[in-house]
């Protein structure tokens, strides 16, 4: 199994302690099997998708996986938090974000464009995702 781990502690919301724990998973086929684990008992979900034209089918392929795997923990993808990431927005050939967006925006979702290797949007997309999360615990309460 192949993935990264990162405990994230934000201090005292509202009277209560807040932690993220968040975990990446590379999205090739080969981890699917990992992805699928990690999802069990998620609260969000990031989808990180590659800017460039030729990954677009591998993109669907991987954010259909996604969806099952939601579903095979009793988890639904319309409901669970959700931020798309438009990713390696640096590099040439990459399609434009409205186009991305069109293809691959399922639900209203933010979309937010990042530069993972430099950091850029990488932050503003944990705290969207974090964001959300801490909304939907606070209306199930």
């Amino acid at each position: 199994m192949f993935f990264d781990f990162l405990p994230l502690d934000l201090g005292t919301i509202r009277g209560f302690k807040a932690r993220l724990h968040l975990y990446t998973v590379p999205g090739q086929v080969f981890y699917e099997s990992s992805r699928k684990l990690i999802l069990k008992g998620a609260d969000g979900v990031v989808f990180v998708a590659d800017s460039q034209e030729e990954r677009l089918d591998a993109n669907l392929e991987t954010l259909e996986n996604l969806r099952e795997h939601l579903k095979d923990h009793n988890l639904e993808f319309e409901k669970i938090p959700y931020v798309l990431q438009l990713n390696k927005r640096d590099l040439p050939g990459v399609m434009s974000v409205e186009d991305l967006t069109k293809q691959l925006q399922l639900k209203g979702e933010p979309v937010l464009e990042a530069v993972a290797i430099t950091g850029q949007g990488v932050f503003e997309t944990l705290r969207e995702v974090a964001r959300l999360v801490l909304t939907d615990l606070k209306n199930s309460a």
